[in-house]
């Protein structure tokens, strides 16, 4: 007769059998973790419609704000001496830097003394002609002094989108060789819009984005000299950022 004892077990009292996952519950993992992602990315998109959407929003009040200033002081803000264009002259993309905007807020607006005024921060444009300060303040600091846009902010914030860049109000030359008032138009250039974005404000503005990006009063320009033939070339995805014109005006020829 075999009396051996049976083998007792090496693991510890009180410990329990380990064992692995069943091709059932790693299925329902793996699915979940699907159902996770598609949430995440469709948060994603949600958000990123919209910041589109508050980008469109603030380019048509900067417009609305531009147009009220107008409608109550006869001339638009930063339009110095009355001729009808801004007096910014927007003529390099590189140039078109968020450091140029005060970072300080003009604590009083008043207009400047005399024409031979050197503009600072919380001062208007000069009476008539033009002496030498930094015109691309002087826009959003009359609007702050017409009460479009709040006098509390700084001009950095004011001037910024949703999207990551700046508005800047000025005139585009389509004929920088030649310096005629009929050949400048008054424009809010959009620095670092994606494609996508861009498009959608075409389409708020004027009713339509199609494949072209120099007819209508949006338009594309990658060096504030020339207008792009299309939104997107063929290199090129709809989120590839771009410099965005938006003429709020007359209209320049095709």
């Amino acid at each position: 007769m075999n009396t051996r004892r049976p083998k007792r077990s090496t693991r510890p009292i009180g410990q329990k059998l380990q064992r692995g996952f069943t091709l059932l519950e790693i299925a329902v993992v793996i699915a979940l973790l699907g159902v996770l992602t598609a949430i995440s990315l469709k948060a994603q998109e949600l958000v990123e419609q919209y910041r589109q959407t508050q980008f469109v929003t603030g380019v048509r009040v900067l417009q609305a704000n531009l147009n009220a200033y107008k409608t109550t002081y006869g001339r638009w803000p930063g339009d110095c001496n009355r001729d009808g264009l801004l007096d910014y002259s927007l003529t390099d993309v590189s140039l078109l830097l968020s450091d140029l905007y005060e970072y300080s807020v003009a604590t009083t607006l008043s207009a400047a003394a005399s024409a031979a005024t050197t503009y600072a921060s919380g001062l208007l444009c000069p009476a008539s002609t033009l002496t030498a300060y930094d015109p691309n303040n002087v826009p959003f600091n009359e609007l702050k002094w017409g009460g479009q846009i709040p006098s509390g902010e700084p001009n950095r914030k004011a001037a910024s989108h949703t999207m990551g860049g700046f508005a800047f109000l000025g005139t585009f030359n389509i004929n920088p060789t030649v310096d005629n008032s009929e050949d400048r138009f008054n424009a809010i250039v959009l620095t670092e819009v994606p494609i996508v974005a861009a498009r959608r404000l075409a389409v708020a503005i004027d009713g339509s984005d199609g494949s072209a990006a120099n007819l209508n009063r949006v338009r594309r320009s990658d060096d504030l000299l020339t207008f792009e033939a299309l939104w997107t070339a063929a290199d090129e995805t709809e989120l590839k950022r771009i410099t965005v014109v938006v003429f709020f005006d007359r209209l320049p020829p095709t």
